[in-house]
């Protein structure tokens, strides 16, 4: 895989993971009777304002639609790393 390829792949997987990563936080807050602020989902996760609509969804329901959040949140992530790819320098070959 090129390497160009590989920042944006690297950019995309961070934020497929990050959206699982802050569900599982939100939810063990939740059952550990914490409330934290929504800011962080909002700011790291934007596309998370589509799981208001899972609020009384079924468990197989909500995991597909953070299965499609996740998702769309890669894409956004791999803009910036398509972005940043464009700088890096090729290696000259002699």
């Amino acid at each position: 895989m090129k390497r160009r390829l590989r920042v944006i792949a690297a950019f995309a997987m961070i934020g497929f993971g990050l959206s699982w990563l802050l569900l599982l936080y939100y939810s063990m807050a939740d059952r550990l009777g914490g409330h934290p602020s929504n800011a962080l989902l909002l700011y790291l996760c934007p596309s998370s304002i589509a799981a208001l609509g899972l609020d009384s969804a079924s468990v197989l329901v909500g995991l597909f639609g953070w299965l499609i959040i996740s998702l769309s949140n890669a894409v956004l992530y791999s803009i910036p790393g398509a972005i940043i790819s464009l700088f890096i320098v090729r290696p000259k070959t002699q």
